[in-house]
């Protein structure tokens, strides 16, 4: 990376074929990091750069917990009516964790989780996700970072996107010639575990890796699980041992796949509306699609409750003609409702 530390900002300064490229100084060090990797990205596929139109003073605001302060003393505490949008607001960097760098709280990869846990435990509807993101949307405006294009839900949308088969190999050829090779790895490890991208995955040690097999701890549900792996996953932790680290992707950091991910989409149009975490519902899809049973997958994907699974039964084969096997003495059931007492 051509970043060096100038004054109270970080200034990016390279040069390519002959051509400069010295763009205004930004304020943080990962705002310039990222303006570097996607000019580099766009001079290798023949596009012109765009240079940064915000200027320096329009520099984001450390954490998330402050745009929050600002929107209440600037906007919020002069609008009559915004009580229920403080509170959301409030819920949103509650969940985020207040202390959370707004770059990162406010991702487009972290809005799309929030939108998740919204939908899979808290139950709401696509309004009330709205009004949420109408929230984050003024957190944005205050803390002065990129406005990702949000998530939001139109009447009726209710299905969670996963990618195709044909999507994840463009993925990775596109991670493989860009040379972003354990980035590459730890994707196709996200798709055949499910794992949560960074509490699980990236905090993943060498102590819980067996024999083709890994143990995550301290999960979002307090509940520890193993896991088998698919041979690509296996054969791609293996690649990561030349690594020195705690673990596979300890050294890899959220804002890091984050920053790649807004790449990726520009590269490929059509995964504009993924994230990482897009990754974890492929893997609960692709199971059920192939006729996983429902209690199995929710096992496997650590879900705390059944009502998370379910999300994904319209996914299934057309289950009915299980009943007429079963009937007919045939084969078990693919699908499986579970009781909703069951919460492991």
């Amino acid at each position: 990376m051509a970043v060096t530390k100038r004054g109270n900002g970080y200034q990016v300064d390279f040069v390519v074929n002959g051509q400069r490229f010295r763009p205004p100084v930004f304020t943080t060090e990962e705002e310039a990091e990222t303006w570097e990797f996607t000019a580099r990205q766009a001079i290798k596929r023949g596009k012109e750069v765009e240079m940064p139109k915000r200027a320096p003073e329009a520099a984001a605001l450390g954490t998330v917990e402050q745009a929050l302060t600002e929107a209440k003393n600037k906007r919020w505490a002069y609008k009559r009516g915004s009580h229920r949008t403080v509170l959301n607001a409030e819920n949103f960097v509650k969940w985020v964790g207040a202390k959370e760098k707004a770059s990162v709280a406010l991702s487009l990869d972290k809005i799309h989780e929030f939108v998740g846990y919204l939908k899979d435990e808290r139950k709401v509807g696509g309004s009330t996700i709205n009004k949420y993101l109408s929230a984050v949307s003024v957190l944005i405006e205050f803390a002065k970072v990129a406005r990702p294009e949000l998530p939001y839900q139109e009447k009726g949308q209710n299905r969670t996107r996963f990618f195709t088969e044909e999507e994840v190999d463009l993925v990775v050829q596109t991670l493989s010639l860009w040379g972003k090779h354990r980035e590459r790895d730890l994707f196709i490890f996200l798709v055949d575990t499910g794992a949560r991208p960074y509490s699980e995955a990236t905090a993943l040690r060498w102590d819980l890796i067996g024999e083709r097999k890994v143990e995550f701890v301290k999960t979002k549900n307090g509940l520890n699980r193993t896991l088998p792996l698919t041979t690509r996953a296996w054969e791609a932790v293996q690649r990561q041992r030349e690594h020195n680290g705690d673990g596979p992707w300890t050294d890899i950091t959220e804002w890091q796949m984050i920053d790649l991910w807004r790449s990726i989409r520009v590269h490929l149009p059509q995964l504009k509306d993924t994230v990482v975490y897009t990754a974890r519902h492929t893997c609960a899809s692709w199971q059920v699609i192939k006729g996983i049973d429902l209690m199995r997958v929710m096992k496997w994907m650590g879900h705390k409750s059944y009502q998370t699974t379910l999300n994904y039964a319209h996914l299934a084969p057309d289950h009915l003609l299980d009943n007429v096997a079963v009937l007919e003495g045939g084969a078990s059931p693919k699908l499986m409702i579970i009781n909703s007492s069951h919460t492991e």
